[in-house]
C-alpha cells in the first residue's frame, strides 16, 4: 500500500486523491496535495464534463478537520472550464463549496458540535479562533438555508424571543401545520418580519402572533388572493 493510499484511507478522504504530502508549521500541519479522483472536469452547476480552458495560475487552500493533533490542508489548483450551457466557470470541487475556505466535512462537524457544546469549546476542540468558528458557522447556516424552499405553506406563526436577559431578540417564524421552523432573524421591529415577506414567503393565509397591539397591523405587498391580516392570538 502506498503512503498516499494509506493517507485516504486513514483520514477517510473521499471524492479526491492524494498526489503528495508534506508537514509544516513545526510538524503541526499537514498539507495534503490532492485532485478530484474522478478523471475529467464538471461544471459545478449541471455536472456535465466540460474541455479545459486553462490551469489556475495559484493553487487553492482549503483546511480540513484536525486528526491526532494535526491541522490538515488540502491543496489544489483548479481549473476553468467551458461549459456548453454556462460558459466559462471555475471545475466543480467534490470536497468543498466553491467559494469556501474549508471542507465540507469541517462544516459538517463545526454544525454538529455547535448543538452538543458552547460555540467556545467546540472552536477549542477544532483547534479555531473562536471569531473564525462563529463566522463559518453563520456563513454555512445561510448558505444552507439559502437552498431550502418553502413549499405548500398554508399557515405560519410569529414569535419574540428574548436572550442576553432581555436586552436582545430574534423573531421566530414557524409552520404552524408541520410544527418547524421557517426562518430566524435577528431584532423584533417591523423590518425583521418584513425581510421575511419579501425574501422568503410569496404567498400565506393566516398569521398568529404573540399577543401585543404591535403584533396586529396589515402586512403589504402580500400576494393577490392571499389573507394579509396579522391576527393577535
Amino acid at each position: 500500500m502506498t503512503n498516499s493510499k494509506f493517507i485516504c484511507k486513514l483520514l477517510k478522504l473521499k471524492g479526491l486523491k492524494v498526489g503528495s504530502f508534506s508537514f509544516k508549521g513545526r510538524g503541526k500541519e499537514l498539507h495534503l496535495f490532492v485532485k478530484p479522483f474522478k478523471n475529467g472536469c464538471r461544471c459545478p452547476e449541471c455536472n456535465r464534463r466540460a474541455k479545459i480552458k486553462r490551469i489556475m495560475p495559484s493553487a487553492r487552500i482549503w483546511r480540513d478537520v484536525c486528526v491526532c493533533g494535526l491541522t490538515v490542508f488540502l491543496i489544489y489548483c483548479p481549473k476553468e472550464i467551458v461549459c456548453p450551457t454556462h460558459g466559462r466557470v471555475q471545475e466543480q470541487i467534490p470536497w468543498a463549496d466553491a467559494f469556501a475556505r474549508i471542507s465540507y466535512r469541517l462544516e459538517y462537524l463545526i454544525l454538529v458540535y455547535s448543538q452538543l457544546m458552547t460555540q467556545k469549546a467546540a472552536a477549542e476542540l477544532l483547534h479555531l479562533p473562536s471569531s473564525t468558528f462563529s463566522d463559518i458557522l453563520h456563513r454555512t447556516i445561510e448558505r444552507v438555508r439559502d437552498g431550502h424552499r418553502i413549499r405548500g405553506l398554508k399557515a405560519i406563526g410569529i414569535d419574540e424571543v428574548s436572550y442576553q436577559k432581555g436586552h436582545k431578540y430574534i423573531t421566530v417564524v414557524y409552520d404552524l401545520e408541520r410544527a418547524c421552523v421557517l426562518w430566524v432573524g435577528k431584532g423584533k421591529a417591523r423590518d425583521t418580519i418584513d425581510t421575511f415577506f419579501k425574501k422568503k414567503l410569496s404567498d400565506y393565509q393566516l398569521v398568529q402572533m404573540h399577543p401585543g397591539p404591535e403584533n396586529t397591523r396589515i402586512v403589504p405587498g402580500s400576494s393577490p388572493g392571499s389573507r394579509s391580516r396579522l391576527t393577535g392570538s
